[in-house]
């Protein structure tokens, strides 16, 4: 779950953030039209991936920061930009409207960004923490 959850984290931090570099760098808008019908898929594979790290934490190395900065954080920022993802089809759902929902959606537009970034490096975090870094 280690890779599962630095790489949900990682992905999801850049699918938030390319907007506001999508002007400097055109490719990034062709990236974002070829994932444009998967992001669906993407955000609630994201939000799921963080929702179970969450839940089942690694319990390893004995170190104190190692469970907050090296499971938590990542698997709120996971969670957080997996719903932000996929906030058009949670929206659809059948009982999901009210006042709750709203103020998750409002919160997600309104911190996007830091959002973003903060599921980055908490994810590039993950992976330097438990040592699985692949390069």
């Amino acid at each position: 779950m280690v890779i599962f959850l630095g790489l949900a984290s990682i992905i999801g931090g850049f699918i938030i953030i390319m907007p506001l570099f999508m002007d400097k760098y055109p490719v990034l808008s062709k990236i974002d039209e070829k994932i444009a019908p998967y992001k669906i898929i993407i955000g609630l594979s994201i939000l799921i991936i963080g929702v179970i790290t969450l839940l089942v934490p690694y319990h390893g190395d004995g170190k104190a920061l190692i469970p907050i900065f090296g499971d938590f954080f990542p698997s709120i920022f996971t969670i957080l930009s997996g719903a932000y993802i996929s906030i058009d089809f949670l929206e659809s759902l059948k009982g999901v409207k009210g006042s709750f929902f709203e103020k998750l959606k409002n919160f997600l537009h309104k911190y996007q960004f830091p959002i973003g970034f903060a599921s980055l490096l908490f994810g590039i975090l993950h992976w330097i923490l438990f040592k699985v870094i692949l390069f």
